[in-house]
């Protein structure tokens, strides 16, 4: 992956990531009696089937490449003109801080013409699809958590053995799967 494209992907995902992680979703996936052990391979499986997903074909990736082109042939002449703000000619220094400030706002231009952000939700969305089709494919159902559900949820910690537990417990009965059905 090029530099420029790296630099504007880890901004994109910089600026997309803490609203996304807030979020609590209000949705989860479960499966009548089924065991620990399934409960655990199936979400992992599934989840690498999402997070492996070969995007590089979609729209967004091609917008991000050409934007990446963009700023690489903006940014070209950034080294030389950049070298002759210390001219001590005050003429040659001011031209070359304006044209400095033009290469820096058509670069803005080109990140904000690109939709960063949208982009990258689409990419999501298509990702999350994928998981979703794959849960779905064996036997799963979505449902949805109510609040005091994902109050309890939001008090466990990421990643946890107890929120693991907790999530198992409400995915693998069926009153809750009954209940709170949410098809797509």
């Amino acid at each position: 992956m090029r530099p420029r494209m790296r630099t504007l992907l880890s901004l994109t995902m910089a600026v997309a990531s803490p609203s996304l992680a807030a979020r609590s979703e209000p949705f989860s996936w479960g499966k009548p009696g089924v065991s620990m052990a399934d409960y655990r391979r199936d979400a992992v499986e599934c989840g690498r089937s999402g997070y492996y997903l070969d995007v590089s074909h979609t729209e967004a990736a091609s917008v991000f490449k050409d934007a990446s082109g963009q700023l690489e042939a903006n940014e070209a002449a950034l080294p030389s003109t950049a070298s002759l703000m210390s001219d001590p000619n005050p003429t040659v220094r001011q031209s070359a801080i304006n044209s400095v400030m033009g290469i820096v706002s058509r670069s803005a231009h080109i990140v904000e013409g690109a939709r960063p952000q949208e982009r990258m939700r689409a990419v999501g969305t298509l990702m999350q699809g994928t998981v979703d089709d794959c849960l779905r494919s064996r036997g799963y159902v979505r449902f949805k958590l109510t609040r005091a559900q994902r109050n309890q949820l939001q008090r466990l910690h990421l990643g946890s053995p107890a929120r693991h537990d907790y999530l198992f417990r409400l995915s693998a009965d069926p009153a809750v799967l009954s209940a709170q059905a949410a098809p797509l």
